[in-house]
């Protein structure tokens, strides 16, 4: 989906409209939008936080993410076999 909001972007969407249609809108759409959604008092804190722009798929690294209020954690497989290689093949780089 942030992907194709970030596209709708580049054609014309205002910025805002398109981080509103991922966020409240879609809360809205399950009917959930009394729990979630938006950042309001009394609401789920179900957020992350990226480096970068969150619509960019070039540029977008989510860092933290949160449900509930509690942090998820975010560790994969992938990110795992990454650090576990990457030294490895930094020398053959140089």
């Amino acid at each position: 989906m942030p992907f194709q909001e970030g596209q709708a972007i580049g054609y014309g969407l205002e910025y805002e409209d398109a981080v509103a249609a991922l966020a409240g809108n879609t809360a809205t759409i399950l009917g959930i939008d009394e729990q979630t959604g938006t950042l309001e008092k009394g609401k789920d804190a179900n957020l992350f936080i990226a480096v970068g722009d969150a619509l960019d798929i070039r540029t977008n690294q989510v860092t933290k993410a949160f449900i509930q209020g509690r942090g998820v954690n975010l560790d994969n497989i992938q990110k795992q076999l990454y650090e576990k290689y990457k030294g490895k093949y930094e020398s053959i780089e140089k």
